[in-house]
């Protein structure tokens, strides 16, 4: 062999092993972006769906996993007659090596969780006491003065469940997620009293965390059983196959490829136990999406908690809220949403002005974090409007 040959062919080796391995050295989440586009493509391969499913929404489906950095995906649908459908698709970890996703897998609901506190803290405003929902906060949880807030005494059990209690996590640290330290709630709401609210409560809208928080315990002070025990004797939560992340994580090895500081091991930095309320739950995408079937006419009592004299802007996210719902303009059309994040994941309900709805709990993230959102608003407005079931 020609000398020179012989070191070319050195060269091609050297780099066929060494550049690889510097790569994945120096960033190994530039490696993941790398290799993603196979990983996507055999997800969106494995796409399966209900019977009768209309094809826009296997088709999000599939370009959740080619398009949005989303590897295992459950996506359902509910008309609003209440018929529902789903797909699925993906691998629990290894494509093709490990076990394929099902309907029934159980995924993190970050955010979602929102939802099903959501219906368990406002059902006593439909069911037995109307007058829940004006609670002064402070009166539930006694919490006596001195405050170091004044307004702190003006905030009602409402403005937690519709984000307009005064938290607000963008100008502050969120007390809930602070690594590897128990938050003060809901072990110990009279820090309450030290608490600086960002704003007057009731005057504008900022999402948080502790509200959630807060409010299950004002819950258990005021009907004297906990909202975990109203969840599941009264509307018998475990049968739709929702549990708690402390106790019921998810088998799904998340995508972590655009998350430049974090890594699977994050789920060890918070206590999952507190954070039941506003985002600790788990389950599959199904499962919820008949509980929230089931508890519908709740979801109309979060959207007519708009308050029209806050003055906020559809077009802007976290802008507008109806209870726990975020108010969007899509187009001329307006949507009420959730979205649901943790590092690795995301998830979201999308409700439309007809009462059509999808849910989805997906295993990556997407950067900016609204991308998959602003997809699958556009995908059920253009799919319910022309292809939407009976």
């Amino acid at each position: 062999m020609p000398r020179k040959l012989r070191i070319s062919l050195y060269v091609i080796l050297v780099c066929v092993i060494f550049v690889p391995w510097f790569a994945w050295e120096t960033d190994r989440n530039m490696v993941r972006r790398w290799i993603y586009p196979l990983t996507g493509h055999l997800a969106a391969w494995s796409t399966r769906c209900d019977e009768e499913t209309p094809p826009w929404l296997k088709k999000a489906a599939s370009a959740l996993a080619t398009h949005y950095a989303s590897p295992t995906n459950q996506l359902v649908f509910v008309s609003a007659s209440g018929k529902q459908s789903g797909c699925t698709n993906g691998w629990l970890s290894t494509p093709l090596l490990s076990q394929r996703t099902t309907p029934e897998t159980r995924f993190r609901f970050a955010s979602l969780s929102k939802v099903v506190a959501f219906i368990g803290l406002a059902q006593p405003d439909i069911a037995a006491d109307t007058r829940w929902l004006d609670d002064v906060l402070v009166q539930t949880l006694r919490v006596s003065p001195p405050y170091r807030d004044a307004r702190v005494d003006q905030i009602r059990i409402r403005h937690l469940l519709n984000h307009s209690a005064g938290f607000d996590r963008m100008r502050t640290t969120d007390p809930m997620v602070v690594d590897k330290k128990t938050p003060w709630c809901p072990g110990h709401v009279g820090e309450l009293a030290q608490t600086v609210l960002q704003f007057s409560p009731g005057t504008r809208y900022a999402y948080a965390n502790l509200g959630y928080c807060l409010a299950a315990v004002a819950y258990k002070q005021r009907f004297g059983r906990s909202l975990w025990a109203a969840l599941d004797q009264d509307m018998h939560l475990s049968s739709y196959g929702v549990d708690y992340l402390y106790r019921a994580d998810s088998p799904v090895v998340y995508n972590f490829m655009n998350e430049p500081m974090r890594g699977p091991e994050f789920i060890e930095d918070f206590d999952w136990r507190a954070l039941k309320a506003p985002m600790g739950m788990t389950g599959h995408a199904a499962g919820l999406a008949r509980f929230i079937t089931a508890h519908r006419k709740l979801l109309a009592l979060a959207r007519g908690m708009h308050d029209s004299r806050v003055a906020c802007n559809e077009e802007v996210p976290e802008s507008c809220y109806d209870g726990l719902l975020e108010r969007r303009r899509v187009g001329a059309t307006r949507v009420w949403l959730q979205r649901g994040y943790l590092y690795g994941m995301s998830a979201l309900f999308l409700m439309d002005q007809q009462g059509n709805f999808i849910v989805w709990l997906g295993a990556g993230s997407q950067n900016p974090l609204t991308l998959a959102t602003d997809f699958l608003g556009k995908a059920l407005i253009e799919g319910a409007t022309n292809h939407v079931n009976p």
